[in-house]
């Protein structure tokens, strides 16, 4: 099946995969909010972090990385603008060694984005 997955099949493939917080992700899919389906996600791997279950935290990522590998544009602008933007914040959260073995199993487009990002706002903030 080539089709791209768009943000409700994501989604639905998200509930599937993130058992802790399936009640909120399929409430969000019901009110057709990706975004606020994403943030849930991003919140629970903050969460992960503050309990140190850094292999999950990469399952997790890993998984995200599938999700932007199979989706369409709009999936993947999302996953870009919220989720990729996001991995400051966890960095900022998490011990140095957390940080270096989630870095490590970072998905390859993920960390593209990411540098990208961050030679952008080095651009805009001078």
């Amino acid at each position: 099946n080539m089709k791209k997955l768009n943000q409700y099949r994501a989604g639905l493939y998200m509930a599937l995969h993130y058992k802790e917080i399936r009640s909120e992700i399929n409430f969000l899919l019901r009110k057709h909010n990706f975004a606020g389906v994403l943030q849930a996600v991003i919140n629970h791997l903050r969460h992960l972090i503050t309990v140190r279950s850094t292999d999950k935290i990469c399952q997790h990522i890993e998984f995200l990385g599938t999700i932007y590998g199979h989706g369409n544009h709009y999936v993947k602008y999302i996953l870009e603008n919220l989720f990729v933007r996001s991995l400051g914040g966890l960095q900022r959260i998490s011990t140095v060694h957390t940080w270096t073995v989630i870095e490590a199993r970072l998905p390859v487009t993920f960390l593209e984005i990411r540098k990208g990002q961050q030679i952008h706002n080095l651009f805009i903030s001078k």
